[in-house]
């Protein structure tokens, strides 16, 4: 597609949205209302069969909380339509406001939240009358099939049914700080007291058996994604420990003074960073489950598993007061491949094969460009002062945004080969003046594109697929825009236009 069309599509499309202005009735886009009124914030169910939503606001004025803060109205509605139900009411706008669960529509809120002492009443729903479980709570979790709820009270931890069962205090999880869930075999939970109680890790098997201290001074714990394994840092020395969950001795310390560490998305290998001292980054050390951990590179900062858990990038011999590093690439068994100097942000294709790279230059004049390099392959760069870049889902496609206007509200969205633009061959043309891009779930040759209004915070949005832009609606409240339950053709937002305020779902085919 040429730029002049580009152009004159991008007319087209601001025309047809917005045709309504020279009416007294509110403009029509393709979204259909399913809840009147001012909406704050908008988070969708994961089976996309209701929408949570916080109205009926008042601003907080204390000073000391993020600008926007507010105490809310919860509530929920179907979807395809229906009446809202009132979950909650003094829900904060704070992401610890309220939740779904990672499956289903599992919701838990907060109610009357104090936002000075950061607690609430816990409040469930899961269709039919919401559920008031406990006062006081100061943190909560949904386990990963929102059958569970757990939750902190004056620091003693309880886990009840979402169903109705009375909720279970855990014997020996007091002072308890926070927690997590793991699988659904050998150890369920995960607690860490507070550093003031020693800062313990507690492992749970079970919400009816006793807590089990598993190491004290504990800064940072996690579950593997298959929660199988644990890992966390303890004692003085800050020692990285690998435990099965199945049961809670691991074997020996992997590394000292450990500053961060990621499992691999398939499970079969830990990243670490271990060795830092004050003034020093630390080194990058690898290792699968019951081996030796090889160092494979120094001074480390940021690293990253691509998404089938082949490959691992890093930035090595990091610079942490300018952010940026040497960039590399490796893996179990993979010998580690140096991609770029001075890098501050990198994307990997799905199977790693690939690596997209911000790169400050100085020469000529300082420059943040995009480059782009394959796995034993020279890097090349793909264009000059780029602001946001993402593989495609299939790893297909680099796209990326560039010639930048408004601070960086409104660029030029393009896209080359994730293997390469060809020889003299200029990026693809996708859309002008955008603000953001998301692609469809199951559907990457489709993106949901959205440009920044100047006449107040809000986003005017369209579909991409096949050079075509199909116009969605305006004014939608930033940060509200989302597919729903994995459809590529249902997205959810809220709009701010007063006449037209509301929660919204569109669909395109």
């Amino acid at each position: 597609m040429a730029m002049r069309t580009l152009r004159q599509a991008r007319w087209v499309l601001l025309v047809a949205l917005a045709w309504g202005c020279t009416r007294h009735e509110a403009p029509q886009g393709l979204g259909r209302r399913v809840a009147e009124g001012s909406v704050l914030s908008l988070r969708a169910s994961p089976d996309g069969a209701y929408l949570g939503f916080l109205h009926r606001c008042q601003r907080m004025k204390d000073r000391t909380l993020p600008p926007g803060t507010s105490s809310c109205e919860l509530a929920v509605v179907p979807s395809g339509g229906g009446a809202a139900r009132r979950v909650a009411g003094g829900v904060t706008t704070l992401p610890q406001g309220f939740a779904w669960s990672a499956s289903g529509h599992v919701l838990a809120a907060l109610a009357d939240y104090d936002h000075v002492e950061g607690r609430g009443a816990l409040v469930l729903w899961s269709g039919g009358e919401p559920r008031r479980v406990s006062e006081a709570v100061s943190f909560y979790s949904l386990d990963r099939a929102g059958s569970q709820a757990g939750w902190v009270t004056e620091g003693q931890l309880y886990v009840a049914r979402v169903e109705g069962v009375a909720p279970t205090p855990v014997a020996g999880a007091q002072r308890v700080a926070t927690f997590e869930f793991g699988g659904t075999e050998g150890v369920e939970i995960l607690a860490r007291r507070s550093a003031r109680a020693g800062g313990e890790l507690l492992a749970v098997r079970g919400h009816a058996a006793a807590a089990v201290t598993v190491a004290a001074d504990v800064r940072d714990y996690a579950f593997a994604r298959e929660g199988r394994r644990f890992a966390f840092t303890s004692g003085k020395s800050q020692s990285l420990s690998v435990a099965s969950a199945d049961g809670l001795h691991g074997a020996p310390p992997l590394g000292r003074e450990v500053r961060a560490f990621l499992f691999s998305p398939r499970g079969d290998a830990i990243a670490f960073v271990a060795d830092a001292t004050p003034g020093r980054q630390g080194d990058l050390y690898l290792a699968a489950p019951g081996a030796t951990p090889g160092r494979v590179a120094r001074r480390v900062g940021e690293l990253r598993w691509s998404a089938d858990g082949s490959r691992l990038a890093w930035l090595q011999d990091y610079d942490p007061r300018s952010r940026t590093g040497t960039l590399a690439l490796g893996g179990l068994g993979v010998k580690p491949a140096l991609m770029a100097r001075n890098v501050s942000d990198f994307d990997l294709t799905s199977d790693g094969r690939s690596a997209a790279f911000l790169v400050h230059e100085t020469a000529g004049g300082y420059s943040v460009d995009l480059g782009l390099a394959q796995a034993g392959g020279a890097p090349a760069t793909v264009a000059k002062g780029v602001f946001g870049f993402s593989f495609s889902p299939d790893s297909r496609w680099l796209y990326y945004r560039t010639a930048c206007v408004r601070e960086a509200e409104a660029c030029d969205l393009l896209r080359v080969p994730a293997s390469g633009p060809p020889p003299a061959a200029k990026p693809e043309p996708v859309a002008q003046g955008v603000k953001s891009f998301e692609f469809a779930p199951g559907r990457p040759g489709r993106l949901l594109v959205s440009w920044a209004r100047k006449d107040r915070l809000a986003l005017d949005l369209a579909f991409w697929e096949g050079e075509k832009l199909t116009a969605i609606d305006t004014y939608a409240l930033p940060g509200s825009v989302q597919f729903l339950g994995g459809d590529p053709g249902r997205i959810a937002y809220a709009v701010v236009e007063p006449k037209r305020a509301g929660v919204y779902v569109a669909g395109v085919p």
